[in-house]
This record gives structure tokens, sequence and C-alpha cells, in this order.
């Protein structure tokens, strides 16, 4: 019992409110929220390092998940055991002098503690902001390097002017000289800025009383760490050899960082802790500059020099050539200070360009640094977020679906239900395949899928066209329930309110799109029905291919599959018909169309007597007679029509039929025009003792070809009287071929309506003014349809019943 309040009392309570301990040393360092604390899980975390004597751990708060880094110093330790007494006492003292200062001085480029010190019978501890490394861990080639740091030239310039931003804060406010700047006296924290710690070997300014502060002779002890005393290899050589306190000593320091930055860690000059080497070094010019950039090798002239009075302070330093690249402009312009004195002009501008410059960046300074600063201002003002979200959902892109997760979507779902500006949703819309790859299913569903749903309750229509546009690729991805219980309703309401006809356009076609997605038997119906109403191209390459694929979807029955080969069955069973007699047909045609085209104007003159014959002989008429058939080499222009008219050859009829008799052909080229002479005796609506009349009783309407064969025909009733005889001929009454189609007849009859009307020949036929009649039929209704297929008008002759 003695001993578990033994081990209680010596445990801090930073040990008893955290849970500290990284991860194993290969993992990756984490990714900062914009807060500046780390948002990854546990298992990302920064695996422990060392900064001198110190042991920096992550840790986590158990209760408010806050991620922090846990600085240990444990006094019983080998190297510690090897100094003397006094010398343990001095680094006891520096160590707990860095802890306090630092508890004292707040600025953005100092390291920020978190949990003050505590010290316990066999240890020191603090807290501080989660950090990643210290710049000693991170120089590029140096042999300590670790791979949780990856620096570049942007990178390395942004952090030195937040070094001569944190040395403005200690030289003018806090009036004290840091005295020990060095690679292991800099932090890089989780956002990868660059903070100012090894604070226990500040010299102030000036005494509490006012009085200048006395200079101390600086000396180096080889059995004390080095971390406890002042490094002659970054010390400025008025403070060794002239006695000087002089806040420009820092800028020396800072020179000798930057020298050490690019030279894989090495500083521009090894004293070995010895003054003698330090007086040497004083004065003398850099070597192996020679390689870096011109406008480097300037400003480390100018810092690592003799005279401090020559040194640009912390305040002129930026202005430096060195400093002037896009990069560091554009970081120095997102710089939360900076920005936010910025119009919204110039912030609309800055994030249309930042678009374009990002791949400048390394992937750590996006992520850590950008990332972020986007993040917070997003919500600042919702008329920037249609300019700052593709820069956004631009650095996602190289985010793991854990960071984006943590990181972005937190910081993105209240953007889901803002609906002014328009931009914001569709910006959202635009990039929803990129939301959807960076998150699980369930997190989609729940989350993400509410911005959709929300697009669709938008008053712009350019919302909700955007919106129901993606919806077709969502289906394929998520859970068919949710298609069908909610996103399915939705889009059917979208459709039921909206009367802007774009908004039901987009909707039919995301109803098209859903289909193979929503119940498959709810469907086979309209698909049924579909396949008899088109043609039978349609059925064969869009109807039946969807039957097939739904027909072996794994969630149909034994009776719902063999419903799907009915339907299947049906509709081709259809095609195949129908296609099977398109085929005929159409040899069928090629056929005789050759045969006339061989026999020429011989063939029309004799041979064709016998088709003739036989194409009109089915309706009881006359055969063909040879002083029918016109000269071949006649036009167009003759007047073919006075024989319709003229007393035709006494012929015996049957009451109430109809004798056809060939009265002209012409044919020019393919096309031939047969003029039909119908008579009609005994015809119910003639007067008893009237004397003989030419009545136009119906007009005959037909499309031959140059063999002779019908293609198309139709009777038009003509008579006045209600009890009028009208009825197209039949294939018993006239020996037509099969080759009536119904492409061919819609065509014949969109062309004759299109040309005129048939009352207005009635009329002129009634009042027997026969040239007009003729003059508009030749002008109205003889035309070619095209290259083989013409109108013929036929009048039938009446004679009147006598008794």
């Amino acid at each position: 019992m003695f001993a578990a309040a033994t081990s209680f009392f010596s445990r801090s309570n930073i040990s008893q409110n955290y849970n500290i301990g990284g991860t194993t040393s290969g993992s990756r360092a984490a990714t900062p929220s914009p807060s500046g604390q780390s948002s990854l899980p546990a298992a990302a975390q920064t695996p422990p390092f060392h900064v001198g004597l110190w042991r920096v751990q992550s840790a986590t708060h158990k209760v408010t998940n806050k991620r922090v880094s846990v600085w240990t110093f444990e006094k019983r330790t080998t190297e510690l055991d090897r100094m003397s007494a006094s010398a343990k006492e001095t680094a006891m003292e520096v160590l707990k002098a860095e802890a306090s200062s630092l508890s004292k001085l707040r600025h953005p480029c100092v390291l920020e503690m978190v949990e003050p010190l505590e010290e316990t019978r066999s240890e020191l501890v603090f807290a501080t902001e989660p950090l990643l490394s210290s710049l000693y861990l991170a120089v590029p080639g140096s042999p300590h390097r670790s791979s949780v740091v990856d620096l570049d030239e942007v990178e390395i310039q942004k952090g030195i002017l937040q070094l001569c931003k944190g040395l403005s804060f200690l030289h003018t406010s806090a009036r004290i000289i840091h005295s020990n700047i060095n690679l292991e006296s800099i932090l890089i924290n989780s956002s990868g800025d660059w903070k100012i710690g090894g604070l226990g070997l500040t010299i102030p300014l000036s005494r509490p009383d006012g009085s200048k502060t006395s200079w101390e002779f600086p000396s180096h002890d080889n059995r004390m760490s080095a971390y406890v005393q002042r490094s002659f290899d970054y010390m400025a050589p008025e403070y060794a050899l002239d006695e000087v306190l002089n806040t420009s000593s820092d800028m020396y320091s800072i020179g000798c960082l930057l020298y050490a930055v690019h030279c894989k860690g090495e500083p521009p000059f090894k004293n070995f802790g010895n003054l003698g080497s330090l007086r040497e070094h004083a004065g003398r010019p850099l070597s192996g500059v020679e390689r870096l950039d011109r406008d480097l090798q300037s400003l480390l002239s100018s810092l690592i020099t003799r005279n401090p009075h020559d040194r640009p302070t912390p305040n002129t330093l930026p202005s430096h050539a060195f400093f002037s690249s896009l990069p560091i402009s554009t970081l120095n312009f997102l710089d939360r200070s900076n920005f936010a004195a910025k119009s919204r002009e110039e912030k609309i501008s800055f994030m249309k360009g930042l678009t374009n410059v990002l791949d400048r960046f390394s992937e750590g300074l996006r992520v850590r640094k950008i990332l972020p600063s986007l993040l917070e201002e997003q919500m600042k003002d919702t008329h920037l977020l249609p300019y700052i979200l593709p820069n956004v959902f631009l650095i996602s892109r190289i985010l793991s679906a854990s960071q984006f997760a943590t990181l972005v979507l937190p910081n993105l779902k209240p953007l889901f239900t803002i609906k002014d500006p328009p931009q914001n949703m569709i910006t959202l819309l635009n990039n929803l395949d990129t939301l959807q790859s960076k998150t699980e299913k369930n997190v989609f569903r729940e989350h993400v899928l509410p911005l959709v749903y929300n697009a669709f309750e938008s008053e712009h229509a350019i919302v909700q066209e955007r919106a129901l546009q993606v919806v077709p690729d969502l289906c394929e991805t998520i859970d068919y329930a949710e298609v069908q219980g909610v996103m399915f309703p939705r889009v059917a309401l979208v459709f039921t309110k909206t009367r802007i006809l774009s908004v039901k356009v987009a909707t039919l076609v995301t109803f098209l799109s859903m289909v193979k997605t929503l119940d498959q038997m709810a469907t086979l119906s309209v698909q049924e029905a579909m396949g008899l109403k088109v043609d039978r191209e349609a059925v064969a390459t869009l109807v039946l291919p969807q039957l097939w694929a739904m027909s072996i979807g794994p969630l149909l029955n034994v009776n719902q599959f063999h419903r799907f080969m009915e339907v299947i069955h049906t509709l081709g069973e259809r095609v195949r018909k129908e296609h099977d007699q398109f085929l005929r047909d159409s040899q069928r045609i090629e056929d005789r169309s050759a045969m006339g085209t061989n026999g020429g104007p011989a063939m029309m003159t004799m041979g064709n007597n016998v088709d003739f014959e036989s194409l009109v002989g089915g309706a009881g008429g006359t055969a063909v007679k040879a002083d029918t058939v016109i000269d071949t080499n006649g036009s167009w222009d003759d007047d073919v029509w006075g024989s319709i008219l003229a007393p035709r050859p006494d012929t015996p009829q049957e009451v109430g039929s109809f004798a056809l008799t060939v009265t002209s052909i012409k044919y020019n080229s393919h096309i031939v025009i047969l003029e039909i002479a119908g008579i009609a005796s005994q015809c119910a609506w003639c007067e008893a003792n009237s004397t003989e009349f030419v009545q136009l009783h119906s007009i005959f309407v037909g499309a031959f070809v140059s063999s002779g064969t019908v293609l198309w025909h139709e009777l038009y009733d003509a008579a006045p009287s209600a009890k009028s005889y009208r009825r197209p001929f039949s294939s018993a009454e006239f020996d037509f071929s099969a080759h009536t189609t119904s492409r061919i007849e819609t065509e014949l009859q969109h062309q004759l309506r299109r040309h005129g009307s048939f009352n207005a020949i009635l009329r002129e036929f009634t009042a027997h003014d026969h040239a007009a009649a003729i003059s508009t039929f030749k002008s109205k209704f003889l035309i070619p349809v095209d290259d083989c297929y013409a109108f013929s008008i036929v009048c039938t002759r009446v004679t009147p019943s006598h008794g």
C-alpha cells in the first residue's frame, strides 16, 4: 500500500491526464487541424524524439482528446550521472529556466506551452503544442535527419521569416537576447511552422532596476550536455570577443543556422567550444557557398559578418531578395494577420490565382500550412467559398481517406446546407467524386448525401440540375435501399414541384438512369409496353439488351425470371418476323427494279403487258390494250389527262363494281405513272332519269416503280351524298404487291397533304371545271417523292342508270 501511494505521488498531473506515447519510428507525421492540433488517429502520431536532454512524445488528453507534445527529463540518466554535482545543478537550472520562459512568452513564433512545468522525484515534465521534429533532425542531407519532415527551399525561407518575427518580439517586447539559436533550439510544429525554443540561456537587455545587464564570460564544459551551454559554432564574435550584448548577435546566429540548413547541418565555422578558434574564424570569408543561389550568398554574407551594425535586423531581413519568390509572397498573403486586412476583391483574386501555384509547394507544406489556413477562412465569408473550395479539393487529392475524414470533412459539413450563393453547392457537387472516394460508405451516406438532398430543394434551377446530373453515378455506388427509399422519392418530388422545363427534363433523364437500379420487376411492364410501340431497331438495340441484363439480377426468383423470359421471347419474335419481312421485301424490290432497268423502253411497251394484265385483272377489268401505251419518247409535259375524261369503250359492268382500265402509261427513268379510269354503273346516289353526266366519284392515289409494282394505294371518297361509296382496293380486286410498307404510305400521305387540299379539287370537278382540276392535279399532286416514287390521280366516269 505504501508502494502504491509512493508511486501515485511520484506521478505528475500530466501523466495522469494524458495518454502519452508515440508510434514506432517509421510512422508518418500527423496532419494538423485548423486550430493547429493534430487531427489524425493515434496510430499516425509522430514518433518520440530528443531535444537535448528532453524526450519529446506525442500525447492525447484523456477527456478532450487534445493533442500535445510532452517534454520529459529523467533525473536519473547515464549522461547526467557523468556530470559533477555543480554541473547537474547548472543543467537543472537551465532546463527549468527554459520551461519558465516558455510559460511567460506568448507569441505565434515562440513555442507554445500548454501544461506548465511539473517536477516529481524522478522527472521534470511539461507539455507544449504538438511537434513534428526539431530543426536538427530535419536538415536535408544531415546524418541525423529523420523521415518525419521534408524541408524544401520554400519551407526554409518561410521558417527563417517566422524566426525573424519571433526574434523581433523577443528583442522589442520581451527585451531579451536569445543568445543560443542553433539547430536544436528551433522546433517544427504539426503545422510545419518554425518555433523558437531553447530559452534557458536568454540574456535580458536590462536588469529589473533598469541598469544594463553585465556580460558573462562564455565558457564551455565538455562534460556537460551541449544543449545547456551556448554553442560556440553559432555565437556572434562581438559577444565572445568584444564583451558586447547586442540583439544583432541573434542575427549572426540566424545566418549560421541558415548556412547549416543548406550545408547538411554543418555550421560555417567549427569552433569546438574553443574561444581561440572563434577568434580565428571571426571575419573570415565563408567557404563552400559558391554552389548556393546568389541571393542566398548575399544574405549569408550580410548576416555572418564581424561588424554587428552591418547585419540586417529581424524587421529588415524579409525585404531581402532571397525572400522575394512567388511562393513566399503567397504564404505571406495567406498569413492570418495579412489576409484579414485584405478586401473581398483582393481575396477572390488571390484564391483564383492560388489554384495555379499550389504545385510549387511541397505536399507537406500544402497539407500542414495552406490547407488549414483555407479551412479556417472558408467560414468567415461564405461569398469566398466558390473560390476557396477548389483549392481545398485540389489539396485533398493528396490526402489519405483517414486524413480527409478527420481534417477536411468536419469543416465541409456545415457548408452542405448553405444554399446562397448557389456556386457553393455547385462547387461541392462538382467535387462529389472526391468526397466519395475519400470517405467510407457509411460516412458518405450519413454526412455527404445530405448535400445532394439539400441541392434538390434549392431555389436555383442550376443547382437542381447539377444535383440531378450526379444521381446516375451515385446509383451505381450507394446501397439499393438508399436509392429506392430515399433518393428516388426525392427526385420524384423535384419533378412534381418544379415548373422549370430544364429541371423537368433533367429529372426525366435521371429517372431513365435509375431504371437500372430500381426494382426490376416494377420496370418490366414499362419495358414491355415500350417494346410493343417502338420500331424493331429500338427493340433490338435498346430494350432487349436491357431486359437481358436485368433478367440475370441476383434478386429475381424463378417466377420473375420466367416472366422476363416471356417478354424477351415475345419481343424477340416480333423483331425476327418484322426484320425477316423487311429483308424479303427489300430483296424483291431490288430484283424487280433490276428487271425494269435492264429491260429498257422495249420491255415497257411489250413485255410488261402481261404484268399489267395480271396486275389489274384481279379487279374484273379489261386487259391492258396496246394502244393505251404511249410513245416511250414522251415527256412529262405531254397532256395525258384528256383521256381521263374522254368517253371510254363500252364495257359490261356488274352493279356496284368497278372496272379499271389503264388509260395511259408514262415513264421517265425509273418512274412510271399509271392513270386508271374506273366506271361505276347504277350508283346509289345517281338520279334515275338524269342525262349522262360525268361526276367525280373517287380519287385513286398510288405509287409505282418502273417494274409496274404498286407500292401503295388509297381510294378517297368524292361523292356528295351521305350514301357515298368509299373503300380502298383490296388485293382480291387488284393484284397489289406485298411491297406495301408503312414507311412509304406515311411518306406519300405526308407529301399529298402538304401540297394541297382534296376539297378544292373535289369542288372543281363537281363544278365541271375539268381544266382547273387537271391543272391542280398536275401542279399539286403529280410530284415525285424521290427518284423512284410518284403519285397518280385517278378519276372515275359515272354512267347513270335508266329505270
